[in-house]
């Protein structure tokens, strides 16, 4: 069986007989990645506390060929962001992160700019002061990587461009802005708020490292909340399962 080593972030994970454990791990060479973890559930276990969700690690494990589910030999860990764990708000959106990402990709698919996106969201979620921006930034980054990236600077039938200081309308089917002109030929429009189009805006052409120091009003942060959930659930061709938590926060 050939031998491989990546970093990989623990994303899921379930119980397979007395002792072993199947983990879902996101890795960087390989992608979406299923491993049996043989005899992790015993109580002298060479994996230890490792394979706990969202630990960052370097994974050695042996591809079985032409089989999803593989042996993991060694997982060393880098990072266990713990306090992801520990925090039931930061629990619910770093786990959201994580579906999202996961249901972005095909099995083994190796996407390592998304592995890169998402190592940073869980490091900043663990000690940001408002995590809730850093989500929303990881999803409209996630949309990008994905090639959805929503049209935020003009409408997306005409091409007439659409102020920074007016209220609009977004599409998911159409992937972007619609013009007051253009709405009554389309039916998925939202309605966006002038101060949530410029966060938006704004949060698409920054980094994540910055989602932390933005001020935003709670209403803003809401709204854009629940249309990058729209446009997510448009893409990934389902809702989130944690995003009825995640509306919660």
């Amino acid at each position: 069986m050939p031998l491989h080593s990546t970093e990989a972030i623990v994303i899921g994970g379930h119980n397979l007989a007395e002792a072993d454990r199947i983990v879902v791990f996101y890795t960087k060479a390989g992608g979406k990645v299923r491993a049996v973890a043989a005899g992790a559930r015993r109580i002298r276990t060479r994996f230890g506390g490792s394979l706990q969700l969202f630990t960052e690690g370097r994974l050695v494990y042996f591809e079985r060929p032409n089989r999803t589910l593989h042996k993991i030999n060694e997982f060393a860990v880098i990072r266990s962001h713990h306090e992801l764990r520990e925090d039931l708000d930061r629990l619910v959106l770093a786990s959201t992160a994580v579906e999202a990402a996961a249901a972005g990709v095909e099995e083994e698919e190796a996407f390592p700019d998304l592995y890169h996106l998402l190592a940073d969201a869980l490091d900043l979620l663990e000690g940001a002061a408002r995590p809730a921006l850093v989500v929303q930034g990881f999803f409209l980054h996630l949309l990008r990587l994905l090639g959805y990236r929503p049209e935020l600077s003009e409408c997306v039938r005409c091409r007439k461009p659409v102020p920074f200081n007016a209220d609009a309308s977004l599409s998911p089917g159409q992937g972007g802005l619609i013009c007051p002109g253009c709405q009554p030929a389309v039916a998925d429009v939202l309605a966006v708020s002038s101060a949530a189009l410029g966060f938006l805006r704004g949060a698409s052409g920054s980094t994540l490292r910055v989602m932390d120091r933005i001020i935003i009003l709670p209403q803003v942060l809401q709204e854009v909340s629940v249309i990058l959930e729209v446009f997510l659930r448009h893409v990934l061709g389902r809702p989130l399962r944690s995003s009825d938590f995640l509306a919660r926060l």
